[in-house]
């Protein structure tokens, strides 16, 4: 007897739990947005980082020459300064320059940073003279987005408008 009503009770525990199951909330977790990590659905805040989309370049070959890189710094010499020589545009250049620039090129842009002091083979540029400020601004944008030499890109620190307050700071600021 004692093992009917066990039985009977197994029985009954398994109808209400196949009842339960057709319920709709079991389906809860199927039927909600699927937001997986660093995803959110809420609009990015101004001056936010994308995750996608963002600045592209073409990709250059590793084993890309200094003659075939100076040959493309030249065709950047084309590329238009957008952001025109104003006391705002250089101030916010002053700024960035001393977040990203200082370091290397130093207070006076003379390639005289605390970690440009360190470089064995080559200093930094010295921003002063003729060669960087001879050149036109594209070529300096390239120089800042793709870097040179000893110099890392820049396009993942400022954004495109901020590196082309830097070239306006750096012409206004430093040389003749």
């Amino acid at each position: 007897m004692r093992h009917i009503a066990s039985l009977v009770v197994i029985l009954l525990l398994l109808a209400y739990t196949s009842i339960a199951w057709s319920f709709p909330w079991n389906k809860d977790f199927v039927d909600q947005l699927a937001i997986k990590a660093q995803e959110t659905l809420t609009p990015a805040e101004p001056d936010s980082v994308p995750i996608e989309g963002g600045e592209t370049l073409p990709t250059l070959p590793a084993d890309i020459s200094e003659e075939e890189m100076d040959a493309l710094k030249d065709t950047a010499a084309s590329i238009p300064n957008p952001i025109p020589v104003t006391a705002e545009s250089v101030a916010r250049g002053a700024e960035l320059y001393t977040m990203t620039c200082v370091v290397c090129h130093g207070t006076e842009g003379l390639g005289d940073g605390p970690v440009g002091l360190f470089f064995d083979t080559k200093s930094p540029v010295d921003l002063n003279e003729d060669y960087t400020q001879d050149q036109a601004d594209g070529s300096l944008f390239f120089t800042l987005t793709r870097g040179r030499a000893l110099m890392p890109f820049y396009r993942d620190a400022l954004n495109i408008e901020e590196r082309w307050h830097v070239i306006n700071y750096v012409k206004s600021e430093f040389g003749p």
